[in-house]
């Protein structure tokens, strides 16, 4: 077996055909990987390393070498301890299958690259919990300072059925029920004004793009900066993927005017859900899951197999998902001082975070600091229009 790590675009060219064989995600699909480092410019560059048994390989795994900041998660709040140079292994950035010693050997090789000083540490960002990679940084020498830096999610996706009735069927009682009564308040106050619209053709994207960004800035993701944005980068990606016939964009309207939108790709067999808005203006509608309901009908007539919700562990990802898998950060620190003081600083608040889940308010909180973000956006996308 060897280990051969590559750092500039053109090395990691001639990756390209294995890359495309084993790739399963777009997060970490060939174009996208490098649409993004284009996008970022010269702040990010490339980490890719190929492990080949008898000059075949079998596994890649993708990553960034950028600035990055250490922070302290508490949730919404995250204030910063310092700044750093972080190689970050992608969400799903392991293509192909990997045995537990080949783990071990990549996590040799990165706790080399860390005692070098080649960062200043290793992101495994948003692994599955029993990913052989996982168990391999976990177990790392403790010079480095393996740790998760939160909590596990839960990571859901729903497997679909054949027809739109054993979609429905699928659901229980108590779901249908809530998801037809929602439709029938809204048209008892919005008569005949529902519609939807897929946009998924490449002359599409960028009017879907300006559609979803009248949304988007109005939803608390955007008060908290992070979510869908009408940019230089979210632009090209979406045009990406439509010219290969896998991006898809679901708007609903009332009375013609945008309220919701949804985007993902179908990827093989399976919708990935990405990015999604709702106009908190209708929020006890639930606008949001009946957009969801509808989409899902329609990935039923495509023959899409399964709808993967993507990061996050949201109720509506609960309620509409019948399998889940846990997942979290796994990082490793160069032996540094400096770094045992920010690791120690992160291993506190992990713990302080975990209690504070726990209290029987705190969805009331993130319920309240959602509202604000919303009401922060919406006034900041009032101003941007008059």
């Amino acid at each position: 077996m060897t280990l051969d790590t590559y750092n500039d675009a053109q090395q990691i060219s001639a990756l390209k055909e294995d890359w495309c064989r084993l790739q399963s995600h777009p997060n970490v699909d060939w174009e996208h990987f490098f649409l993004y480092l284009e996008h970022q410019g010269p702040s990010a560059r490339p980490w890719v390393m190929a492990i080949r048994k008898d000059s075949t390989v079998e596994s890649i795994v993708a990553g960034r070498v950028e600035p990055d900041r250490a922070t302290v998660d508490l949730g919404y709040w995250t204030p910063t301890l310092g700044r750093m140079t972080s190689l970050k292994i992608l969400t799903e950035g392991v293509l192909g299958a990997m045995a537990p010693e080949t783990a071990a050997s990549v996590i040799g090789k990165l706790c080399d690259s860390l005692t070098e000083g080649c960062f200043d540490r290793v992101v495994l960002c948003n692994i599955r919990t029993d990913h052989p990679l996982a168990e391999a940084a976990r177990n790392a020498p403790r010079e480095f300072l393996p740790m998760q830096v939160a909590d596990p999610q839960s990571h859901w996706r729903k497997t679909l059925p054949k027809d739109v009735a054993a979609f429905w069927a699928g659901l229980s009682r108590k779901h249908r029920y809530w998801l037809k009564r929602l439709a029938k308040k809204l048209d008892e106050d919005f008569p005949n004004a529902l519609s939807y619209e897929l946009m998924k053709e490449p002359t599409q994207t960028d009017s879907f793009c300006e559609i979803a960004e009248q949304v988007a800035r109005k939803t608390f993701q955007r008060g908290l900066g992070v979510g869908f944005r009408n940019d230089s980068f979210f632009r090209p990606r979406c045009r990406v993927f439509a010219a290969r016939g896998i991006f898809r964009g679901y708007v609903l309207r009332l009375a013609g005017a945008p309220k919701a939108f949804w985007m993902g790709c179908v990827y093989g067999d399976t919708f990935h859900s990405e990015y999604t808005g709702y106009d908190p203006e209708l929020r006890q509608y639930e606008i949001g899951s009946l957009l969801l309901a509808h989409i899902m009908e329609e990935l039923v007539c495509e023959g899409v197999r399964f709808v993967d919700f993507g990061l996050g562990s949201a109720f509506y990802k609960q309620r509409f998902g019948d399998e889940s898998w846990k997942e979290c950060d796994v990082v490793l620190y160069a032996p540094t001082l400096r770094n045992r003081v920010i690791a120690m600083s992160s291993s506190a608040a992990k713990q302080v975070r975990s209690v504070a889940m726990r209290l029987p308010f705190v969805d009331r909180i993130k319920k309240v600091w959602r509202q604000h973000a919303a009401q922060q956006a919406g006034q900041r996308g009032d101003d941007a229009n008059e």
